[in-house]
C-alpha cells in the first residue's frame, strides 16, 4: 500500500465524513458510530478537519489531537489530506469571511497549550504524513476535492501519489470545485474514474447543502455550513454497479 493512497479490500465497512472545520461535536457524533475494536469497520474524514470560522467554539485543536492519538493506534482510521491542512504545510495563507486562518489556528494553539511550540510542529507533521486518497476495491475513489483534468493516464496519477506537497495536480485534488467549469467537467470525473478503476467518486470542499450528484461523483458537507449533515456508509463487499448504488448508502442528520 502506497503512503499516499489507501486501499481497502472488498470486505467490511466504510464510514466516509467530509470538512468538520474545528466542529468537535461533530466530529465526536461521527466516532460514536464507529468501532474502533472491529479491524474491518473503517472511518475516514476527508480533509479540513481545522480552522472553525466561530473562534469561541473552534475545536480543531481537540480534534486534531484525538486524531493523531488514533491514527497512532488504530489502523481503521484514516485521516486524508484537504486544502486546509495543506495550507499549513506549505505556509500559504488563507482566509474565511476576511480572517486570516493559519494566523487564527497559530493563536488558537497558543491559548489552548500556553505556546505555539512544539506543538504547531507535531501537527504540522501529521499533516505532512495524511493520505491524499482512498479507494476501496468494490469501486469508491474518495479524495477532498478533484480530479485533476491534468490526469490523463494511469503513469500519471502513480506519479501524483509519490508527489511532493508543491505538486501542481495535488493543488487540483485539494482546490479545485464542481461548480467551476474551469477547474472539472463532468467528462473529467467520467475520465478520471475509468483511469483509475473506479466506478464512483466521493469527495468534500465545496459547500452545498447535504449532498450534490455531480456525473458520476458525490459531493457532501458532513458538518460545515449544512442544516442537513449527510456521511456515507457502505457495505464493502457490496456491489456497486452505478451512483444509485452508493446514493442510497447515504446517511442523514439533522441540525
Amino acid at each position: 500500500m502506497c503512503d499516499r493512497l489507501i486501499e481497502l479490500p472488498n470486505h467490511g465497512r466504510l464510514i466516509v465524513v467530509t470538512d468538520l472545520h474545528g466542529n468537535f461535536d461533530d466530529y465526536s457524533h461521527y466516532l460514536n458510530m464507529w468501532d474502533e475494536t472491529d479491524p474491518d469497520f473503517h472511518i475516514v474524514f476527508c480533509g479540513d478537519l481545522i480552522h472553525g470560522i466561530d473562534e469561541d467554539t473552534d475545536g480543531s485543536v481537540e480534534i486534531l489531537d484525538d486524531a493523531i492519538a488514533k491514527t497512532e493506534k488504530y489502523s481503521n482510521f484514516h485521516t486524508l489530506l484537504g486544502n486546509h491542512e495543506w495550507a499549513h504545510i506549505t505556509n500559504r495563507e488563507i482566509y474565511k469571511n476576511q480572517k486570516p486562518l493559519l494566523l487564527g489556528f497559530k493563536n488558537l494553539i497558543s491559548y489552548m497549550k500556553g505556546c505555539i511550540e512544539p506543538h504547531l510542529t507535531n501537527y504540522i507533521k501529521f499533516f505532512k504524513a495524511m493520505p491524499y486518497f482512498l479507494k476501496t476495491a468494490n469501486g469508491l475513489f474518495i479524495s477532498h476535492s478533484g480530479p485533476s483534468d491534468k490526469v490523463r493516464s494511469i503513469e500519471m496519477f502513480n506519479e501524483l501519489i509519490d508527489s511532493g506537497h508543491s505538486c501542481p495536480i495535488l493543488h487540483d485534488f485539494l482546490w479545485n470545485r464542481y461548480d467551476r467549469a474551469t477547474d472539472y467537467t463532468r467528462d473529467d470525473v467520467d475520465r478520471f474514474l475509468e483511469i483509475v478503476g473506479s466506478k464512483v467518486m466521493v469527495v468534500g470542499h465545496s459547500p452545498v447543502e447535504s449532498y450534490k450528484i455531480f456525473a458520476n461523483q458525490i459531493i457532501m458537507s458532513s458538518s460545515f455550513a449544512t442544516k442537513v449533515n449527510t456521511y456515507l456508509d457502505i457495505d464493502l463487499a457490496m456491489e456497486i454497479d452505478d451512483i444509485k448504488d452508493v446514493q442510497k448508502q447515504l446517511k442523514f442528520i439533522i441540525e
